[in-house]
């Protein structure tokens, strides 16, 4: 038994040794080893360079006690029909991929350290997991250590009763610690309580934060000014952003119809672009009041409507096209030389890998020009927590969910981060300087999360109308989304009684 465990734990020395060798020619190839800003306060999700010295490094350690679980199984539940994110938990092997072997390594020592097995099952759908969790737990008798949930899926349960624990009744849950974000935290809570919230482990929290790349050969074939530095001065705003997509806009055939054969300034998913802008405004459709309790914030907000109108009138200048409401539908035009800007995804940027035109990174632009200092925001539209069922045990699932919390800010995030978005997926040294503002200023709207019915679906899909409809809809719907809001704290209030 006792040259078992020295096996292993050469076994898994070599593997770390490997890993280490390989960031550090990956942070040597990609020429920022920086990684961006300081990292310490864990608002900055851009690794630094992972060495020995992260691992002796005081953030990069858990507390946690020592624990030996005796070879017993952790049970993971999770899904693999929701492509656009991360939702393997457990990796079977190691395949030469960076961010692949990372997470491998993170586990093995985890599961090493704590003598415990980790074991994934998948259910259906992720659309199906709130019930497969509900079914559980109503059960009785303990099913899962964990689960990944859609976020508004996790609210919805912890407004029905008592399924999972809150984050402050997980007992070896240090929030303090900078591999729990600290930025989108505050965003999270819902009277105060946090129910869930977005660790290093929960790769959906980088995988689905919105962004727009552009065509690099068009803005130079076009003459236009240098998105970058008008990142840096504070002056990328929407007007500037859509002059420069008229500029681009072209009826490429002559055939005096603008198709999908022509050239767009802009090729958008209504459903992922349109919210990112208020995102980046950091403006709530579901704002929350003194008590940190959901009210309607659209009646009213002026600035909001400014932003409405303004968004309205581009959309229906000619100068946009909507290739369908997916992801990556913008991608094929984009690729092929047809739109200045698209939007993506941190996750979805990578399938831009192979694209034989230069493209570059930026934020979404302001309503207005930024002070000095002023940062630009960026949207998480859609979340996928871990939860811990009230059938588990709260001890030992808090200690399992630190120590991956940890490991994988230690592991992951850097290779993640580093190698397979800066260096795969980017082409410049200024792309990567786009990435840590994007990431270092995240922002969660509960309107477009948790309460996406009655927020952002309602306003969606006006932009393309024949008529504005921003106020008709918003006085239409106010008497319904303010009764579900009071429907929903009161279910807060009374949750678990």
């Amino acid at each position: 038994m006792m040259g078992h465990t020295k096996t292993k734990k050469i076994y898994c020395l070599l593997i770390v040794l490997t890993l280490l060798l390989l960031l550090s020619c990956s942070s040597s190839n990609n020429g920022n080893s920086s990684g961006g800003p300081d990292n310490s306060q864990g608002n900055n999700p851009g690794g630094n360079e992972q060495t020995e010295e992260a691992t002796e490094n005081p953030l990069y350690i858990d507390e946690l006690p020592a624990q030996d679980y005796g070879g017993e199984k952790f049970k993971m539940l999770t899904f693999n029909d929701y492509e656009l994110t991360h939702f393997n938990l457990v990796i079977d092997e190691q395949t030469g991929d960076i961010v692949n072997d990372s997470i491998y390594l993170s586990n093995r020592i985890v599961q090493d350290r704590f003598n415990i097995e980790f074991e994934q099952t998948y259910a259906d759908s992720c659309w199906t997991m709130q019930n497969t969790l509900k079914k559980a737990v109503l059960s009785g008798g303990y099913t899962y250590d964990t689960v990944l949930l859609l976020d508004r899926y996790a609210m919805n349960l912890a407004m029905e009763g008592k399924y999972f624990y809150t984050m402050n009744e997980l007992p070896h849950i240090n929030l303090d610690k900078h591999y729990w974000d600290q930025m989108l935290k505050k965003d999270m809570t819902v009277g105060n309580v946090l129910y869930f919230t977005y660790g290093a482990n929960m790769l959906s929290s980088y995988d689905l934060v919105c962004l727009l790349v552009f065509n690099k050969q068009l803005v130079t074939d076009l003459g236009l000014e240098n998105i970058y530095e008008l990142v840096r001065g504070g002056k990328w705003t929407i007007d500037k952003m859509y002059q420069m997509g008229a500029a681009a806009t072209m009826d490429l055939d002559g055939d005096g119809k603008m198709t999908k054969d022509d050239r767009y300034g802009v090729l958008c998913s209504p459903n992922y672009y349109y919210p990112s802008f208020w995102g980046a405004e950091r403006i709530a459709l579901i704002g929350k009041d003194n008590e940190d309790m959901p009210f309607f914030n659209v009646p009213g907000n002026e600035k909001l409507f400014t932003l409405f109108d303004k968004l309205y009138d581009y959309a229906n200048s000619g100068s946009e096209h909507v290739p369908g409401w997916g992801l990556v539908e913008a991608f094929p035009l984009f690729k092929n030389n047809q739109g200045l800007f698209a939007n993506a995804t941190m996750y979805t940027v990578q399938e831009l890998r192979a694209m034989e035109i230069d493209y570059g990174i930026v934020p979404y632009p302001s309503l207005y020009e930024k002070d000095q200092g002023e940062a630009y925001s960026s949207r998480l539209c859609l979340g996928i927590p871990m939860v811990v069922p009230v059938t588990a045990n709260a001890e030992r699932a808090s200690v399992i969910l630190e120590a991956l919390a940890c490991e994988y800010q230690k592991r992951v995030i850097p290779s993640y981060y580093d190698v397979a978005v800066q260096t795969k997926s980017t082409r410049d040294e200024e792309s990567i300087e786009m990435l840590d503002i994007i990431m270092a200023n995240r922002f969660v709207d509960l309107g477009d999360t948790v309460w996406m019915d009655a927020g952002r679906a309602q306003y969606e899909g006006l932009f393309q109308k024949k008529e504005n409809t921003f106020q008709s809809v918003t006085e239409k719907i106010e008497p319904k989304v303010a009764k579900t809001l009071e429907k929903a704290v009161d279910a807060f209030q009374n949750a678990g009684k």
